[in-house]
Parts: C-alpha cells; structure tokens; sequence
C-alpha cells in the first residue's frame, strides 16, 4: 500500500456505535468499582459499625482497581484479570461478612 495515499478504510456506522456504547458501560463499570466501596464506608463510618471491615474492603478494592490500572498500562491481561478478582472478591467477602455479623 502506497503510504501517499490516504486511508478509505472507514470503520463502519454499526462498529463505531457498538464500540461508543461498550465504552460507556465500560464508563458506569468503572464508576460503580470507584464508588462502591466509599458508599459502604461511609455508610460504616456514619452507622458507627464494622468500621474495620469496611476500612479493610475499601483498601483491598482499591488494591485490586490499581492491579487493573496496571494490567492497561502494560497490556497484560493476566493482571487485568487478577485486578478484577482482587476486587470483587474482595467486596464480596466484606458484604457476606458484614450479612452474617449483623
């Protein structure tokens, strides 16, 4: 291909609405991980209950949020996907804890 001439090979309509609307639940997934865990803590902090445990959740989410960041920056899937475990095993250990304390 002559590098001169310029690319005609437009992605279509179709491709660049599915790629826009996966990148906006992408968006609300992020937001939901970030904004989770400061809800329970907050909610801990304001009832004055399982103070310790949601301080632990937030810091492990967070954790697991920096192992995924990681994971984009080098390209590594495996860190992408331990991230997201690190997380979300991580809020659900604290939910089922704080369900059988209360």
């Amino acid at each position: 291909m002559n590098p001169e001439l310029p690319d005609l090979n437009f992605p279509s309509a179709a491709y660049e609405i599915t790629s826009r609307t996966a990148g906006h639940f992408t968006t609300i997934l992020w937001g939901l991980a970030v904004v989770a865990p400061w809800l329970l803590f907050v909610t801990s902090v304001m009832s004055g209950t399982l103070l310790w445990l949601t301080a632990f959740e937030l810091i492990g989410t967070h954790v697991g949020l920096l192992v995924v960041l990681r994971g984009y920056r080098d390209g590594n899937q495996d860190l992408k996907r331990w991230g997201a475990g690190i997380h979300a095993t991580t809020l659900l250990l604290c939910l089922a804890v704080a369900a059988i304390s209360q």
